[in-house]
């Protein structure tokens, strides 16, 4: 055999060999990143579940201080109608009692 046609072979089993290595090198790697991303989507759901209930706890308490809020703006409206109407109701008494003593006299 001649010197190039050694050359040609060896420089082909070289190429062989290293596609093997490229090929054993992918087929670690890619089981090692999927499962490096599977594991990074499993933190993001659950740190999305964590928001979300964090979220509608806080969501539940907001609306809770908002009902007690309202609550006693109708509370303190309700009084202060009912306040203003029992004085509406004595100014109106008043005008009507005046009313008839002017008319009677």
């Amino acid at each position: 055999m001649n010197e190039d046609t050694r050359n040609g072979l060896l420089g082909a089993a070289l190429i062989g060999l290293g596609c093997g290595l490229v090929a054993a090198g992918v087929a670690m790697v890619v089981p090692i990143c999927t499962n490096w991303s599977l594991g990074l989507m499993e933190q993001a759901v659950k740190r999305g579940k964590d928001t979300l209930s964090s979220g509608v706890e806080s969501a539940a308490s907001l609306a809770g201080e908002m009902r007690g809020v309202a609550q006693r703006k109708f509370t303190e409206a309700s009084k202060t109608a009912r306040d203003k109407t029992a004085k509406v109701a004595g100014a109106v008494e008043n005008a009507a009692r005046h009313v008839r003593e002017h008319a009677a006299s």
